[in-house]
This record gives structure tokens, sequence and C-alpha cells, in this order.
């Protein structure tokens, strides 16, 4: 109860009493005058008086007790309301919250869904330039693999890959995968090696293109596995 209501209610309950035995006073006299009623009579230490007394005295504690109880109730009745809109005001934050968090959830996703694809679709042109190498192997089809994976190195290792780990560490914790970031993030530096291999000292014998173009082969699996649960991660906070 603040300090307002208790005065409040004190005040209420002073005036009462201020004002009950006034009320008495004149009940007796009016009494007095118009019924010719005396106020005291001899022996009778019950006489009406003393009735008018008890029950001026009943009342006033009757009347005092209910001011105290409604405002006690009306003090119930506010504390309800500020806790029902204390509640209501906490859901919207956590609605508006939740809303925040998906709509980054899929933001970001689509961001990481799209590198992962374009790294994919590089597999896929890298894996093609093996196999042609293989049944072409001329100094002209070795260079113009060489060409394609250092543009292809120099794009992922300056935006790419670089953007993709950074939206992995704003989002991972919110994938319901625990394990779906460190897979993506596995993902780059398999793939930057893959490039890097092939500007280092690649061995270009047929056999060795052929465990390569195997590997490459796991890598598309892999990242085929990884794109879809990405997708189930928009599809489902989507839906949530």
């Amino acid at each position: 109860m603040t300090q307002k209501q208790k005065n409040s209610v004190n005040q209420k309950i002073r005036l009462l009493f201020f004002i009950s035995p006034i009320i008495m006073i004149l009940t007796m006299l009016f009494t007095h005058l118009i019924f010719d009623i005396p106020l005291f009579t001899d022996n009778d230490s019950t006489n009406w008086v003393t009735s008018v007394i008890e029950t001026g005295i009943g009342t006033s504690i009757t009347i005092a007790i209910l001011i105290y109880s409604n405002n006690q109730l009306k003090r119930s009745e506010e504390q309800q309301d500020k806790i029902a809109e204390l509640v209501l005001n906490i859901q919207n934050i956590e609605q508006r919250h939740d809303r925040r968090e998906k709509k980054r959830l899929t933001v970001f996703s689509y961001r990481i869904l799209s590198n992962l694809e374009t790294i994919r679709q590089n597999y896929y042109g890298l894996k093609q330039g093996l196999s042609d190498y293989l049944n072409n192997n001329t100094e002209q089809s070795k260079q113009n693999i060489i060409l394609l994976t250092r543009k292809n190195f120099e794009i992922t290792n300056y935006f790419t890959i670089p953007n993709m780990k950074n939206d992995v560490g704003d989002i991972a914790e919110l994938f319901e995968d625990p394990l779906l970031g460190k897979n993506i993030l596995h993902q780059c530096i398999n793939y930057e090696t893959a490039l890097k291999d092939i500007q280092g000292n690649f061995n270009w014998e047929n056999d060795s293109l052929i465990k390569k173009i195997s590997t490459i082969d796991n890598q598309i699996e892999l990242l085929n596995t990884i794109i879809d649960e990405v997708k189930k991660e928009i599809t489902d906070k989507i839906q949530s």
C-alpha cells in the first residue's frame, strides 16, 4: 500500500470515529426530545442510551473494517492489473525478440545457403575440369584448371569464406542442430584446402586425379546434406 493510500484510509477512519459520537449524541437528543424518553433511569445499567452507544460503536467498527477491506480489495485488484500488464509487456517483448531472431536467422541463413550453393557449383566445375583433363591431358587444359581455381580461390578467400564465417558466428546458436555451424565451417576449410592444393604441388597423374575427383564427390554429397539442413532450419523457423 502506498503512503498516499494509507493516508486516505486513515483519514476516512478518523473521520468516521469523529462523526460517530456526534451522530450518537444527536440520535439520543432527538429521541429524548421527540419521544420524551429520559436519557438516564435509575437502577437501569442497560438503558436505551447504552444500547445506542453500543450500537453506534459496533456500527462504527464494522464500517471501519469495511473501509479497510474495500481498500485492500481495491489494492489487490490494482496489483493484479499491474501484474497482468507486466506479463503482457513481457510477452510482447518476447514475441518481438522471437520475430527479430527469426528474421535474423532467415536473412543470414539465406546468405549462407547462397554461398554454400556457390561452393558446390565450383566443386562441380572443378570436377568437370579434372574429368576433362583425364581425357585430354594437355598443358592448355591443365592451365585452364589452374586459372579457374585461382579465380575461385581469390573470390573465396576475400569474400565468400569470410562472409560465411561471420554469418555462422552470428546465428550458429539459433540453429536447432548444434553441429550445423561447425559442419559449415568445416566445409569452408575443406574448400579452401582443395583450391590451395590445385595451386600448389598438385599431382596431375591419372590415379591421383581419380582420387581427387572421388574426394570432390564426397564433398559435394556433404554439401548437399548441409544445404538441406540449412533449408530445413529456415523452414522450421518460419513455420514456428
